[in-house]
């Protein structure tokens, strides 16, 4: 049997099934006697309801045959009181017209576009921060967290740590205990060396101050030796530029750092103590020192600063 074969057949089993049901209910509903002359069905009598289910009497009692009108077609398709395949009556009157719509109500809504709030006390800034070797400003568009002085480890001890730190100018002491310890770190004020030609503004034997600032609304701020400018194409910004400094190359080893080409020296500092020192950083080329493994040169020259600057993005 095909496919619309079957559809047909269990449509038919359908329509039958339904009929039968409507012919029983219209049966009881006939039995019922509907109320024709506006008498109140409240008022059957027991003996029109006398052999009748308990099921029909509810009925009777409730609609008082009410659901069927005087005239109706008894061979029409009926289902609690509803004819469910009768054709469609008159069309009725339009219905009253709705209510006018809300200005705006079906356009997409975007919410305002508002500018970053000002930094303040509740809303903490955002950024990244650096180190500014050298001075104790900050460029336009970075705070100053702090002014310090710098500081790292005496040229010839070897122990203490090897990296430079910026120390605040007003420190706090938590506990401490007087006198030197025998074996503590020591930390000393950094001096720079005599050979800082290239940077008129650094005095001689002077120490070194440095701030720390912060690049407000930055993710990330990165050094970059060997060169004095931002790859700004790639949407960086300069904080600063100068040159690689560290400690001298046959003293104990420090950090290189990147210090500032307009760098000052803290008044009244100059007394070459040279306990902790600062000098430039030149290019070594290979086999012109007399040692192997130098840079390629060219692009680098033998004996030329090593330039560097500080970007953020």
């Amino acid at each position: 049997m095909s496919l619309s074969s079957r559809l047909l057949f269990c449509s038919a089993v359908l329509v039958f099934v339904l009929a039968t049901l409507a012919y029983d209910d219209v049966d009881q509903l006939t039995e019922a006697e509907p109320n024709r002359d506006g008498e109140d069905p409240s008022g059957m009598d027991d003996e029109r309801l006398s052999g009748k289910s308990e099921h029909v009497r509810s009925r009777m009692k409730r609609d008082g045959g009410s659901q069927l009108p005087s005239s109706f077609d008894h061979n029409a398709p009926f289902y609690s009181g509803q004819c469910f395949m009768c054709p469609p009556g008159p069309r009725g009157p339009p219905g009253v017209d709705g209510r006018d719509g809300r200005d705006g109500r079906d356009r997409s809504i975007e919410p305002p576009v508002t500018p970053n709030p000002s930094p303040g006390p509740d809303r903490p800034t955002t950024g990244k921060t650096y180190i500014r070797w050298g001075k104790t400003t900050c460029r336009e568009g970075a705070s100053l967290v702090y002014e310090g002085v710098m500081g790292g480890k005496h040229y010839a001890q070897k122990g203490s740590g090897t990296n430079y730190l910026c120390l605040h100018n007003t420190p706090v002491f938590d506990n401490p205990l007087a006198g030197r310890q025998s074996r503590g770190g020591l930390i000393y004020g950094t001096e720079a060396a005599p050979n800082f030609g290239h940077i008129p503004t650094l005095a001689r034997e002077t120490e070194v101050p440095c701030g720390v600032c912060l690049a407000t609304e930055k993710r990330d701020v990165l050094m970059i030796p060997g060169v004095n400018r931002c790859p700004t194409e790639q949407g960086w910004r300069e904080e600063y530029h100068g040159y690689i400094a560290a400690m001298r190359y046959n003293y104990f080893a420090t950090q290189f750092i990147c210090l500032d080409h307009e760098a000052e020296g803290l008044p009244g500092t100059s007394r070459d103590d040279n306990p902790s020192l600062l000098h430039p950083v030149e290019a070594a080329c290979s086999g012109a020192s007399g040692v192997g493994g130098g840079l390629p040169c060219p692009p680098y020259v033998d004996g030329y600063e090593v330039t560097c600057v500080v970007c953020s993005i």
